[in-house]
């Protein structure tokens, strides 16, 4: 079996200047996970060529040569505990073979408020990823939308999930405030509401003295809501991320990794280039971004199943995330095709 870090270790490593500042989001629900491949146009016949290509991505995701080269963690779904290896080999195992970090996830949504339910067994769930899987890292989401006046209740629940993992001891929480970009406001707008989210967050933290316990920021980028008609302008959009970080009052030592948000593949890239510009210790997550390529080369559309062409995807992607980090995307990297034509 492949070593298990404790907690100081996991600790440690996630904040290692040299591990990429990059989560693998390969945590979708099997809902989600249908609607993508749906989306991403993988043929599907029935059902159970859908749980074979489900299991497939997730086996090919995890197994992909030299993957901590450009991930440093992996945000996973309770099911990839289940799953193995073509040789039986635990994929938990197999990413941290890899050397990447394995973050569970927790909290489902109520579909009305978009707050946090389950909170009174998250402390069961911070205990299970502890002691059966040996995971000291745990995703926890709320969300925030312009408009709905929830801000104060999605920084509450973001304080109690690290009040939480305070008292367990044994685990660093991903706190993930994410924004809708859904929604009428402009970026002036949206930037108001970061900052009460985020300053709500950061502060409830310190005000009870829970930032001596690590954890770090999982969120969305600062842009207008896509029912604005305001453009996304990225070095406007990481201007007032600069202005969030500095009234928030967020510690300049703090991991901040951005969600695409639902955003295209360029767009999500540009705007990380535009955020490394303006602080340090930031990095990505993206779901879709990083994966839709992967799917769509892994399954043709004559049904069969190439792992192979699904790793080199998967590393093309991250090649791309680590250009933006560098300041050396530009958008017509989204043609590559493969590795070479990024490495020439």
């Amino acid at each position: 079996m492949t070593e298990r870090l404790n907690f100081d270790r996991t600790v440690e490593a996630l904040h290692d200047p040299n591990r990429p500042p990059h989560f693998l989001a390969m945590d979708q629900s099997e809902g989600t996970h249908r609607k993508h491949m749906q989306q991403f146009g993988v043929p599907i016949r029935d059902e159970a060529d859908f749980q074979e290509k489900a299991v497939a991505a997730r086996q090919m995701l995890a197994t992909t040569p030299d993957l901590g080269q450009s991930f440093g963690a992996a945000i996973v779904h309770d099911d990839l505990f289940k799953l193995t290896d073509t040789q039986g080999r635990p994929l938990q195992d197999r990413l941290r073979q890899s050397n990447v970090l394995v973050i569970g996830k927790k909290l489902g949504l109520d579909k009305q408020t978009g707050l946090a339910t389950e909170l009174d067994r998250l402390s069961d769930g911070m205990r299970e990823l502890v002691e059966q899987w040996g995971v000291h890292l745990i995703k926890t989401r709320t969300t925030a939308t312009h408009g709905k006046g929830h801000a104060a209740d999605a920084a509450e629940q973001m304080v109690q999930v690290q009040r939480k993992a305070a008292q367990n001891g044994q685990i660093m929480a991903i706190l993930e405030p994410e924004f809708i970009k859904d929604n009428p406001g402009n970026l002036e707008d949206n930037e108001e509401l970061m900052k009460r989210v985020l300053g709500g967050i950061v502060d409830g933290i310190s005000r009870e003295g829970l930032d001596h316990h690590p954890y770090a920021i999982k969120t969305s980028f600062p842009v207008p809501g896509s029912q604005s008609g305001e453009p996304i302008q990225p070095e406007a959009c990481a201007a007032a991320f600069k202005r969030i970080c500095e009234i928030a009052e967020i510690p300049d030592d703090l991991l901040i990794v951005f969600l695409s948000g639902g955003h295209s593949t360029a767009t999500s890239r540009e705007l990380l280039q535009a955020m490394a510009k303006v602080r340090r210790n930031v990095g990505s997550s993206f779901s879709r971004v990083n994966v839709e390529r992967p799917y769509r080369e892994m399954f043709p559309s004559d049904g069969s199943i190439d792992r192979a062409a699904g790793y080199e995807a998967t590393l093309l992607e991250g090649l791309k995330n680590q250009c933006a980090m560098q300041g050396r995307y530009h958008k017509d990297m989204e043609q590559a095709r493969r590795l070479s034509d990024l490495l020439k």
